[in-house]
């Protein structure tokens, strides 16, 4: 009974249905991935606003973890099963590849023995047309020869490769260090792992400290006529020990910095300053950072405390007031401040329009409103083991060009009880151009072997 079970999970595992599942989970995993917004490619004030418009639908994501598909346990799980299983049909296929031709297809029933004149001219023929010769034990009744023996090893080493190319990223996702930051026009990013706003670790990872400072000197975005992104990309200094450097970052021209990748994000928006003079005298300076509105005829919309105070800003920034736009031409923001912290309409202070450089009075205290600067979504990732995907990538290829470029080929001709000398070819690929390479070796032996008058031939195809 326990030698069954040993067996069955074996078969269970390389079962079409159990591989089709599989399958169907990574793909829908990635569609997943792909539609709902990950935690390391938006800001956190987009999850906060998602939070507050539809929390159920927020809080199921969330623990499904369908915000973090590709370091999720579960996707993880997908992924190992993947790799054990065709681990496991590799090991079938070199398996049986290991065997002797003779051991696993042939079967040899009322042959009688090639003559040395018979043998002597097969070989002859089957060498000029680069065939090998197999020892067989049964050498004298049947010869066998076989020809890019290094194609039965084709699929195996294409396999290989996918399997490689699966390790790499299990091995990538579980130890995986993605952290994501909003960087302001002028600042300075330290790069430690406390610093980073939202953080996406695989199972296995600890600590994302980048080891080097991040500026962000400049921010460009362009758009389509009909208001799509066309372009966006961030000027960078990098100081790097006290050593800097200036680069362009791009959505397809990532950087890698000692290791770390650094990704332009399509998140960004703008960044509003603001000075607290309270009546005590304390100067509170803060920034206000709002995402870029999906529709350029929307604002941009917030909502955040006031650091050490317990003033709440709802706020609705418009970049252009003259006309829809993404860009800070003439901007105006509606602010609506609420006192204790607390959304309550007889709770609001002060609602109404400010421009950049106007103050307002909050209880006393006196709000002004004193810059607007761009910011830009930064994504830091460092992804471990690519250097399997790249042995894997090769891997794959060149088990590619070996299926269908190098075909196996193998010949059996043995001499029947008539005394006819019958050939049977196997190949898995081209079985018409390997067809008419039997008929033209068949005319040669014919020409060569005066028994071979009768000579008739089988043809057999073995589906690898």
């Amino acid at each position: 009974m326990t030698g069954v079970q040993t067996c069955a999970l074996p078969i269970f595992l390389i079962s079409p249905k159990t591989v089709i599942s599989l399958l169907i989970i990574i793909l829908i995993a990635c569609v997943a991935g792909s539609l709902i917004p990950q935690v390391t490619d938006k800001s956190p004030s987009y999850f906060e606003m998602w939070k507050e418009k539809n929390i159920y639908t927020y809080r199921l994501v969330n623990r499904l973890q369908l915000n973090r598909v590709y370091t999720s346990f579960w996707f993880l799980s997908a992924i190992f099963l993947v790799m054990v299983s065709l681990g496991y049909s590799i090991y079938l296929q070199v398996r049986k590849n290991l065997k002797q031709p003779a051991e696993r297809r042939t079967q040899i029933t009322e042959k009688t023995d090639l003559t040395n004149k018979d043998s002597a001219r097969i070989k002859e023929v089957l060498k000029k047309r680069h065939y090998r010769e197999r020892n067989t034990s049964n050498s004298g009744q049947q010869l066998i020869f076989t020809k890019n023996s290094i194609g039965r090893w084709g699929s195996v080493i294409f396999h290989a490769g996918l399997l490689l190319v699966i390790v790499s990223a299990l091995i990538s996702l579980a130890f995986q260090k993605r952290g994501f930051v909003q960087l302001i026009e002028g600042e300075t990013f330290d790069g430690r792992d406390y610093d980073f706003l939202v953080k996406d670790m695989g199972i296995f990872a600890k600590d994302l400290s980048a080891g080097f400072k991040t500026q962000l000197s400049g921010f460009t975005h362009t758009y389509w006529n009909n208001n799509q992104v066309r372009f966006v990309e961030s000027s960078l200094t990098i100081i790097n020990d006290e050593k800097t450097s200036r680069h362009m970052l791009s959505v397809n021209n990532p950087l890698v910095v000692k290791g770390i990748k650094i990704y332009q994000s399509l998140d960004y928006g703008y960044a509003l300053s603001f000075i607290l003079k309270k009546t005590s005298g304390e100067d509170i300076i803060t920034r206000f950072t709002l995402d870029r509105p999906a529709d350029v005829k929307n604002p941009a919309l917030g909502k955040s405390d006031f650091p050490t105070t317990g003033y709440l800003f709802e706020m609705k920034f418009y970049p252009d007031i003259t006309k829809p736009s993404f860009y800070p031409a003439k901007p105006i923001l509606y602010l609506t401040v609420y006192k204790n912290r607390s959304a309550d309409p007889s709770q609001i202070i002060f609602n109404g329009l400010l421009l950049p450089g106007n103050a307002v009075k909050l209880n006393g205290d006196v709000l002004y409103f004193t810059d607007i600067r761009s910011w830009s979504g930064l994504i830091f990732a460092e992804n471990p083991g690519m250097f399997i995907t790249y042995a894997g990538f090769i891997s794959g290829i060149t088990g590619v060009v070996i299926i269908f470029l190098i075909p196996y080929k193998e010949l059996h001709l043995s001499v029947d009880a008539s005394g006819n000398i019958a050939i049977k070819g196997i190949t898995k690929r081209y079985d018409a151009l390997f067809k008419e390479e039997m008929e033209a070796i068949e005319n040669e032996l014919r020409e060569g072997i005066k028994e071979a008058s009768g000579h008739r031939q089988s043809f057999v195809r073995e589906n690898g």
